[in-house]
C-alpha cells in the first residue's frame, strides 16, 4: 500500500490579518500528526507540543480564543494494556460517543484509505469514580491503519532531517537511499475548546420577559412617537390594547357622525 508523504516546510505561514487556523480532519492527520510522529518538519507552528495531563482545559485555552490545537504524547495506564491515562490537572477527561473514522483522499482499490481516528473527551472536575461535568471538549485526533503505515524520509546526510537540502536538491540525490520510519502511534493531535450554550438565547428572552412584567415590549417603528408626547421615532409603545381599541371606536364614531350630516346636507 503507497500512501504518500505529505509536503513539510521548516519554515513557518504567516497567515495575513483575518485569516484563521482551520485544517481538515484529514490534513490535522497526514499532514501535522503523521510528520510530527516520525519527527519531519511540519508544514506550520501552529500546533505546538504540550503535556496535556498536567493542565486544566481552562489554563490552555486564552479567554477570547475559540479552541487551540497541541501535540501531545499519550502515556498508557499499564505497561502491557491499551487503556490511556486521563487524569489530568484538577479533574479527568473522559471518553463521549463513538469514535469517527478519518479517510484520506487517497483511493486505494476504489475504497477510501483510513488514516486515523476522532475520539471526543468531556472534562470533568474530580476524580474518575465521581465527578463534576463541565463545558470543556477535547477532539482528539490518532493514526491508525493506513496513517500508521512507514513514512518514507530521504536522508542525505544519513539523518531524518532534510537540513539546507531543498525540494530540488533532493530530486538531485536520487540515487541516495530512502529510509522509512515507523510512526509513534502515542502521538495525537488534541483540539479543545469550550462547548457553547444551546440555552443561552433562551435565557435572555427570559430575562426581557421578566424585566417587562410578563409581556415584550412593543417597538413603534413606524410610529412619530407614543401618547406620552415623546417625538422620537423609536419609541417605546405601552398603549395597552383595551384603550387603543376604544381610541379607535371613538375616532370610528364621530366619522360616522359627520358622515350623516354631510349626507343631510
Amino acid at each position: 500500500m503507497d500512501f504518500s508523504k505529505p509536503t513539510a516546510s521548516e519554515a513557518s505561514v504567516d497567515l495575513k490579518p483575518g485569516f484563521k487556523f482551520k485544517p481538515t480532519e484529514e490534513e490535522i492527520v497526514t499532514c501535522y500528526l503523521r510528520p510530527r510522529a516520525v519527527n519531519e518538519p511540519l508544514p506550520s507552528t501552529f500546533i505546538v507540543d504540550l503535556v496535556i495531563l498536567s493542565c486544566n482545559p481552562w489554563d490552555l485555552v486564552p479567554e477570547g480564543s475559540v479552541e487551540k490545537y497541541f501535540f501531545c504524547q499519550r502515556v498508557q495506564r499499564w505497561p502491557h494494556g491499551n487503556r490511556y491515562n486521563r487524569a489530568a490537572g484538577d479533574g479527568h477527561w473522559r471518553a463521549s460517543g463513538k469514535d469517527v473514522p478519518i479517510f484520506s483522499n487517497i483511493i486505494n482499490g476504489g475504497m477510501p484509505l483510513m488514516v486515523g481516528l476522532k475520539k471526543t473527551l468531556v472534562f470533568y472536575l474530580g476524580k474518575a469514580a465521581a465527578g463534576e461535568n463541565t463545558e470543556w471538549v477535547m477532539h482528539e485526533y490518532s493514526l491508525v491503519q493506513a496513517g500508521l503505515t512507514p513514512y518514507p524520509v530521504i536522508s542525505p546526510s544519513g539523518t531524518n532531517n532534510l537540513g539546507e537540502y531543498s525540494r530540488y536538491a533532493v530530486a538531485i540525490t536520487k540515487f541516495v537511499p530512502i529510509m522509512t520510519i515507523n510512526p509513534d502511534d502515542s502521538w495525537v493531535v488534541c483540539r479543545i475548546f469550550k462547548k457553547k450554550k444551546k440555552h443561552a438565547l433562551r435565557a435572555t428572552a427570559q430575562r426581557y420577559n421578566i424585566a417587562d412584567g410578563g409581556q415584550l415590549r412593543f417597538f413603534n417603528f413606524l410610529g412619530k412617537g407614543n401618547l406620552e408626547g415623546t417625538s422620537s421615532s423609536g419609541s417605546l409603545t405601552d398603549l395597552p390594547i383595551e384603550k387603543a381599541k376604544d381610541n379607535n371606536e371613538g375616532r370610528g364614531g364621530t366619522n360616522d357622525k359627520d358622515d350623516t350630516n354631510e349626507a343631510g346636507k
